[in-house]
């Protein structure tokens, strides 16, 4: 009973503790990516390329350690291309749960500390032989491609490196103009990703109270 009312008879006695939420540090940085496609042998080799685009783009994690985040993830590569045939279907290669590391700067960031990132495609345009980019197509209306639209992982990914196209083969066009035919299966991607990390970590902090207002009345 003593206690209670000396605190009452005391500016500024009572505190109390509570939780915030610090932002330690939040940075972006790009991640360039330059992927090598091979289209598989179950499929055309390309005439003309329409359109590549990147899907599906997600971070799958954020860990922290002493003054960098590492944050991986994933995405998609479709490409739309007409088929060196005689009817010149359109079909589709992809390449599915491509990975990307990136490691940003923060400084104050430490293990244990609480960690979140999100992330964009900022360019995305492919590599091929002036023969084989379909800039006539560039605004093309969506079609449906004459395409086995199966969803194996291993449709096409940047480390197979068949030799389907070599710069003294005649399906390439390229390096062998004077050949009538103009087909290839491979073709390079640039992809280039901003990703944002944030880090942050919970502080106690004391907050003094009052029992008297801070204006007198009257």
């Amino acid at each position: 009973m003593n206690d209670r009312a000396n605190n009452n008879c005391t500016l500024g006695a009572e505190t109390q503790t509570i939780i915030v939420r610090q932002i330690i540090g939040e940075k972006e940085k790009q991640k360039a990516l330059d992927i090598h496609v091979v289209v598989p042998e179950r499929k055309p080799s390309i005439e003309q390329i329409v359109d590549v685009f990147v899907k599906e783009v997600e971070v799958c994690s954020v860990d922290v350690i002493t003054d960098k985040v590492i944050v991986r993830g994933e995405f998609e590569i479709k490409a739309i291309y007409v088929a060196s045939l005689p009817d010149q279907p359109v079909h589709a290669v992809e390449i599915k749960h491509y990975k990307w590391t990136l490691d940003i700067d923060i400084p104050g960031a430490r293990r244990g500390m609480d960690a979140e990132a999100s992330v964009i495609v900022e360019f995305v345009d492919y590599d091929v032989d002036d023969h084989h980019r379909a800039y006539k197509y560039k605004n093309f209306e969506p079609i449906d491609c004459d395409d086995d639209d199966d969803h194996d992982d291993d449709d096409c990914h940047d480390h197979d490196h068949d030799h389907d196209c070599h710069d003294h083969d005649d399906g390439c066009g390229g390096h062998h103009h004077h050949h009538h035919k103009h087909n290839c299966r491979e073709f390079d991607v640039s992809v280039i990703l901003k990703v944002t990390a944030k880090v942050m970590t919970d502080r106690e902090v004391n907050i003094g109270t009052s029992s008297l207002p801070s204006k007198p009345k009257g």
